[in-house]
């Protein structure tokens, strides 16, 4: 990945800031950080009062899913509740929460999260693969394992980047993100390295990968990235991250958005049966474009905010 010019950045926010004001966003030295570490802790992106408007809406969709659930959209169903299961979270996950509340649409134009994405992905315009609650309630006993978000997904390319924003404080207790630094650039663990690494199990040269070593390791492996309510990190969809569990009286709420560069296509070799693809509206090897998957623009923030006032 190329850096992203200093000059193109503060041009690009320039333009795109319909009210008259000029923020520098993100620094160089920030995007250079990313590109070697796979992570960016960013800092605030939200006030408290948007932070709640987030929380309020969250809360509406958990009311819904606890009197029957709504079946509108097939990926929903990851928040229905789940009284058999055997976990001891059934209620964590709600995926693309920007069909669900407006808050969270409007979330997905945020100038400044929209700009620092186009920075550390070196494009012009990023696109939603989805959005994502995950929540950890109080004294929950369950963990997220090491894992690289990249080959769940049926696309071609890594050139995704997650935003991940805290609802609440993010601690090392609550369960916060840990990540493991330049996993991301490491070539084992590239997409060259996972077909490899498939071709190996398949003839049965390896029983366990180095992967499989990683995701065994606990959360404390990596670097834990605390966070406030309000405050985002940004991570890169080939670092290897793990959350612990939460082991405070207190929820750990985060809201996850996961955004692609222009020109990202559909790959179905991988992951083919993705719960999102039956909503494509392109076919195998074509730009994923479409209603269900909107390009950020910040335009539709600054008008909402023009809007109420």
């Amino acid at each position: 990945m190329q850096l992203f010019l200093f000059s193109q950045v503060i041009l690009y926010f320039q333009l795109l800031n319909l009210r008259g004001e000029t923020n520098i966003m993100i620094e160089q030295e920030q995007v250079r950080f990313f590109q070697q570490n796979g992570y960016l802790k960013y800092g605030p992106v939200l006030n408290m009062d948007e932070v709640e408007e987030l929380r309020d809406g969250l809360d509406r969709v958990i009311q819904i899913e606890l009197n029957g659930g709504d079946n509108s959209e097939p990926e929903f169903h990851f928040g229905h509740r789940r009284d058999n299961d055997s976990s001891r979270r059934a209620i964590t996950q709600f995926v693309n929460m920007w069909k669900r509340e407006p808050a969270y649409e409007r979330l997905l134009h945020h100038p400044t999260i929209s700009g620092v994405l186009c920075a550390l992905l070196n494009t012009s315009q990023v696109r939603l693969w989805h959005d994502q609650i995950i929540s950890k309630p109080p004294d929950d006993n369950d963990h997220f394992q090491f894992h690289q978000d990249f080959y769940f997904w049926p696309l071609d390319r890594p050139e995704i980047v997650t935003c991940w924003l805290a609802l609440d404080d993010a601690t090392i207790d609550s369960g916060c993100m840990h990540v493991i630094s330049a996993s991301h650039a490491d070539p084992r663990f590239g997409p060259e390295g996972h077909k490899e690494e498939l071709r190996a199990k398949e003839a049965k040269e390896i029983t366990e990968s180095e992967r499989d070593k990683i995701s065994k390791q606990p959360a404390s492996f990596g670097k834990p990235i605390e966070i406030k309510a309000g405050e985002c990190m940004f991570h890169h969809c080939l670092n290897f991250h793990a959350t612990p569990p939460n082991v405070t009286e207190n929820q750990r709420r985060a809201h996850i958005m996961i955004f692609m560069a222009k020109g990202t296509r559909v790959n179905l070799s991988q992951s083919g049966g993705h719960v999102l693809v039956p909503g494509f509206e392109v076919g195998d090897g074509e730009e994923l474009v479409g209603k269900g998957f909107p390009a950020s623009d910040p335009k539709l923030w600054d008008n909402w905010h023009q809007d109420v006032r």
